[in-house]
């Protein structure tokens, strides 16, 4: 064991890291464990010296029922004698882990993050401070390792992410204990960390001891220097991949990403897979989504083995041409109505139509046959008007034409892929439809000579960036 002291050492790791400021307030996730009671004592001795505040946050997992009121009682007897807001929150892990079809594990990690999240930003805590030490970076790394993960699930945990801190991270379990017992600070112990029924408990509790007993105490550094190189290494791969994959891919208004069959067929195979990799994680919004076996049957679909497949997350990919389509889902564009001389919010695209009258006198013999912006004969439209997605069934007569077509033929004719067709408003009023928007107009609000008042129609997509 290091011979130095424990909260001398955090300290000095805050000051180089830059982990608190002054005038930070910090919410701390307290369990009543070893960990996270020092962790509290710890904050609470240098709160007065760097200058910042605490309050705490308890999260009842509804796993343990007998043993949770007594860390209850434990915990808020803790922050009324340090002079600290105590903070209880429940949820329901087991039932959500069930709804969700996921691991107990799975499901405690996604709802403490929620939470703790949800309660900084209530309580105006910039920073949430967690227990995670040295033995838990090296858990973290041997259980990703034994599950099977690729160079990005080797990345050792930060001491610091977004607003996530954890002062303990050079801070083995040992000296945790040591500070506990030197300054006479009562924890609990939980009993099913004791069990090896886990995943993570059993490499705590039964492999980690072999590890140790072999290789001595060295092995930390050795693992976490291994995992650092890869992580390194993987940083600097993930920005090249993910430079490549914009220059074959495009993400549309509805959140789908369509990518260049062609192109991507002439990337190697390890740049195929980080591409998945960042596609699907973009897709599904969490980090690590994307198996082995995923990546896999995607890259049948390049090999032309498969035309469609459905992975994790409930993520689609489908090729239709020189193309690849993923997608979570149908876009559904509900029926809202449109301002004609205002903003119209059309929150399935997070876009907007923007419309406006232009004056008496401004009127000029403009066709708009397709783009984001269409120019109309005002006295033409028989309002109210609104706007909506294809229907089955939807028929107009486009400009220059006479008799109606189906809006579905008229996009075939067009080449617009059916699985990009759920992303297209239309603009109807009484009479029908008025713009397929980003497309055609109908020829019943054409412009002619005879036009005195234009509605000028301009499609704002979202802004978009990887």
């Amino acid at each position: 064991m290091r011979n130095r002291n424990s909260a001398k050492h955090i300290d000095q790791l805050i000051a180089k890291s830059g982990l608190i400021n002054p005038g930070d307030k910090i919410l701390v996730a307290l369990s009543g464990g070893p960990d996270s009671t020092a962790l509290l004592h710890i904050l609470h001795t240098l709160a007065r010296k760097l200058k910042f505040s605490l309050c705490v946050c308890y999260i009842n997992h509804k796993i343990r029922p007998r043993a949770v009121q007594k860390e209850i009682d434990f915990c808020r007897k803790i922050c009324e004698k340090l002079n600290v807001e105590f903070i209880l929150h429940e949820v329901d892990i087991p039932k959500y882990a069930k709804e969700r079809k996921l691991s107990l594990e799975e499901a405690g990690f996604i709802q403490r993050k929620k939470i703790l999240r949800n309660i900084a930003a209530e309580k105006s805590c910039n920073k949430i401070a967690l227990g995670h030490h040295r033995d838990d970076i090296i858990e973290t790394i041997l259980f990703r390792l034994f599950r099977g993960t690729g160079p990005g699930g080797l990345h050792p945990i930060k001491p610091i992410s977004g607003n996530i801190i954890r002062p303990l991270y050079n801070i083995t379990k040992e000296e945790i204990l040591e500070y506990l017992i030197k300054n006479k600070i009562p924890y609990l112990i939980d009993l099913s960390n004791l069990k090896s029924d886990f995943n993570r408990n059993y490499i705590r509790n039964k492999i980690i001891p072999v590890i140790k007993k072999r290789f001595g105490d060295g092995y930390r550094n050795s693992i976490v220097n291994f995992a650092e190189i890869i992580s390194a290494e993987d940083d600097y791969l993930a920005a090249i991949s993910l430079n490549k994959l914009k220059k074959i891919a495009q993400i549309t208004p509805g959140g789908k990403i369509v990518v260049d069959l062609t192109r991507m067929r002439l990337y190697d195979s390890w740049l195929r897979r980080r591409i998945f990799k960042q596609l699907l994680e973009k897709l599904s919004g969490l980090p690590g989504t994307g198996s082995f076996d995923d990546i896999a049957r995607l890259n049948s679909v390049i090999d032309g083995e498969l035309r469609a497949v459905s992975v994790e997350g409930g993520i689609s990919a489908t090729c239709e041409g020189n193309k690849i389509y993923f997608s979570k889902g149908r876009c559904k564009i509900r029926n809202v109505n449109m301002t004609l001389d205002g903003m119209t919010e059309i929150s399935a695209l997070k876009s907007r139509l923007k419309s406006i009258r232009l004056p008496d006198g401004k009127a000029t013999v403009d066709l708009h046959k397709g783009g984001d912006r269409a120019n109309i004969d005002c006295d033409k439209i028989a309002p109210p008007c609104h706007v909506r997605g294809i229907k089955p069934g939807d028929r107009f007569t486009p400009l220059g034409m006479k008799g109606t077509k189906k809006v579905g033929d008229f996009l075939t004719d067009k080449k617009i892929s059916k699985h990009l067709r759920d992303e297209i408003p239309v603009i109807f009023d009484k009479k029908g439809l008025i713009w397929l928007v980003g497309h055609q107009i109908a020829d019943r609000v054409k412009i002619d000579k005879s036009t005195k008042r234009i509605l000028n129609i301009e499609f704002i997509k979202r802004k978009i960036n990887w």
